[in-house]
């Protein structure tokens, strides 16, 4: 972790220097100033974590650079200096936010006790702050569900991460929805840094122009709405973790400069002029092929080579069918627990159309049916019959299924068929289309990549052009000329 930020504030020369001495063999980071202009400019440009400050001043009183440094860091510990004589209104100092006061000539033993002190409820301030902002890196109760030989190897890896403290880069791959968040934060609560800041971003949502600002922060007058010094992700988790979810949609600009970061451990703010270096383990998640993405070019070959030193793969629910019930099972409880229900459970045959359900959308697919089923039936024992048609196929009524032809028909010709008149008769709307068949919109696109993009042979004569949309391949049906 990088060394704490001390400003020294002082007319005296000697004073200046004989702070800054001492203080640097106590392993801080000081910057010696002569007036409080030179002091609260150099604040704006680059924030320190405690100040020590000269009552009188040539410029201005102390009392002015307190409030203002105060203004810009309300949780600024400032420890005043004072002359003797001057007590009074040092303790109005203190009255108006100031850690402390000490009185010339100043003693070295209690100076450092001091600094060490406000340091100490600086960073208590900073945890409480983070414990209002949600517990955002609490997560002892993380757990791993399931008893798939897949997700025995993932939890094997992150014990083994855990136990040698490893800081390495870890790159977490899989569809969407199958829970690679909380395979970071697993890495997260099991390793030496438990108790410090998880921070995470999802890349895709961060504009081109501000990813940097986003990750490494700016200085004020950066640019034209930076008008405060902002501390980015990176800085803000230095200690911790940081989660890059989606990382394959970062832009270029942006991936030049993670790679350099994650070279060196040091970045610039936008807009400055000074290296800062953090202490940060960097997680990185994607649903995307990054080897395809670095033969297309859209992603960097040596980013993905820096970022894969750990590579974890989650794979997709319906390749590990034996994780469905545990999952399910573990779904309910928390759920029940947290909507204050009695507790419930599935029947047999619930259970068995779970398992045999393809699960397009994963773990979260599965947590949203779940919470659904809680929410629209006080029943204790789920039934197959509240399950969704989609996942127990009960969407036609057996008096108005479609005949059989006496000749038969070929299955997945027939529901490709009926896919690409739903999709005709909606314009390509897929979510339209996936009510007309009694469906959901993630199973429709998982049966449209599952049969592919290929023109049916069934009773129904509709063409097809193969397009991309909402970025994966899928069918628009055109009507025949």
């Amino acid at each position: 972790m990088s060394p704490s930020r001390v400003y020294v504030c002082d007319d005296e020369l000697l004073i200046r220097m004989w702070l800054a001495e001492h203080l640097a063999e106590g392993g801080y980071d000081v910057s010696t100033f002569e007036t409080g202009g030179a002091c609260t400019e150099a604040f704006h440009r680059q924030p320190c974590d405690l100040v020590l400050l000269d009552l009188k001043l040539p410029d201005r009183s102390g009392l002015q650079v307190l409030e203002e440094l105060r203004a810009a860091d309300p949780t600024l510990p400032v420890i005043m200096i004072s002359a003797h004589g001057e007590v009074e209104t040092a303790v109005a100092a203190v009255r108006a936010g100031a850690f402390h006061f000490l009185e010339k000539p100043v003693e070295l033993a209690q100076l450092l006790v001091m600094v060490e002190q406000a340091l100490q409820t600086r960073r208590l301030l900073g945890q409480l702050e983070r414990y209002r902002e949600g517990h955002r890196w609490q997560f002892s109760d993380v757990a791993l569900v399931g008893r798939s030989p897949a997700l025995e190897k993932v939890a094997d890896t992150i014990t083994r991460l855990g136990t040698r403290g490893t800081p390495s880069t870890v790159l977490v791959r899989g569809e969407s929805g199958t829970g690679k968040d909380v395979i970071a934060r697993a890495i997260h609560a099991r390793g030496p840094r438990q108790d410090n800041p998880f921070l995470s971003v999802n890349c895709t949502a961060l504009p081109e122009t501000l990813v940097e600002s986003e990750l490494f922060g700016h200085e004020a007058g950066a640019y034209t709405d930076a008008k405060q010094t902002k501390r980015g992700l990176f800085e803000l988790a230095d200690g911790g973790t940081v989660l890059l979810d989606e990382v394959g949609d970062m832009p270029p600009p942006g991936q030049a400069k993670l790679l350099q970061f994650l070279e060196t451990h040091r970045f610039r703010r936008v807009g400055g002029v000074r290296d800062l270096e953090v202490d940060v383990q960097v997680i990185a998640a994607t649903h995307r092929d990054l080897e395809s993405a670095v033969q297309e070019g859209t992603f960097r070959e040596d980013l993905f080579y820096r970022l894969n030193v750990i590579p974890i793969e989650l794979p997709p629910l319906r390749e590990r069918p034996e994780d469905i019930v545990p999952l399910a099972a573990h779904f309910l409880d928390v759920l029940t627990q947290e909507m204050s229900l009695s507790p419930r459970g599935f029947d047999e045959d619930a259970l068995s159309a779970l398992e045999s359900y393809p699960w397009p959308g994963n773990a979260r697919e599965l947590r949203n049916v779940i919470e659904r089923l809680l929410l629209l039936t006080d029943d204790e024992c789920l039934s197959v019959e509240l399950l969704p048609p989609e996942i127990t196929g009960a969407s036609i009524p057996p008096d108005e299924a479609f005949p059989l032809p006496s000749s038969g028909v070929e299955l997945e010709s027939v529901e490709k068929a009926l896919i690409l008149q739903a999709l005709e008769r909606t314009s390509g709307n897929k979510s339209r289309a996936a009510r007309l068949l009694g469906i959901s919109r993630d199973t429709l696109r998982y049966r449209l990549e599952k049969h592919g993009p290929q023109r049916p042979t069934a009773p129904w004569e509709i063409s097809v052009q193969a397009v991309e949309r909402d970025g994966a391949p899928g069918w628009r049906p055109t009507r025949p000329s």
